[in-house]
């Protein structure tokens, strides 16, 4: 009989470090850096979805990732001299599409509101980034010669200011 209670308590013990080193492998998958993908290793359900969506579309590279539990592939594109990144689920389910933007080619209000919240500030690069429904625009740009991120949205609401680090 006592011999069966050892047993129970190695075998609960056991399971125990089991789930803890799960829970710290997701964190870490989690918080981890994508990892390149070779084109050729992207699955089929996601470069069938990121051509439908860009017919046009010249695939460039690609990660793989986990945020938030969910994995995830970027693929990086050019479409005529235009760089994008889709987002994809790996079933091909598109999640997000980044572009690449010229500051002309943002809508007027977030225009305004930008220089109204940044007067004189210089635009090294806009990013609309839709998800969803309604796009946001991340503007790196330096600021009181800070760099920084800020974000809007399309509606010209001033979202978030984020430092750049890149």
């Amino acid at each position: 009989m006592r011999r069966n209670v050892a047993q129970r308590w190695m075998v609960r013990t056991l399971a125990s470090v089991a789930v803890i080193t799960a829970a710290i492998a997701v964190s870490w998958a989690q918080d981890a850096e994508p990892k390149s993908l070779e084109l050729g290793q992207v699955p089929k359900p996601v470069m069938s979805a990121v051509l439908k969506r860009f017919p046009e579309a010249k695939p460039q590279s690609a990660v793989q990732g986990v945020d938030n539990n969910k994995p995830f592939i970027d693929v990086h594109c050019l479409v005529k001299g235009q760089k994008i990144w889709v987002t994809c689920d790996p079933s091909g389910a598109i999640q997000a599409v980044d572009r690449e933007i010229t500051p002309k080619e943002l809508p007027g209000v977030v225009t305004t509101a930008l220089n109204k919240k940044y007067p004189q500030a210089t635009i090294r690069m806009v990013n609309e980034i839709v998800e969803g429904s309604a796009p946001e625009y991340d503007i790196a740009l330096t600021f009181q010669k800070k760099a920084i991120i800020a974000v809007f949205a399309a509606s010209g609401e001033f979202v978030e200011e984020l430092p750049d680090e890149s």
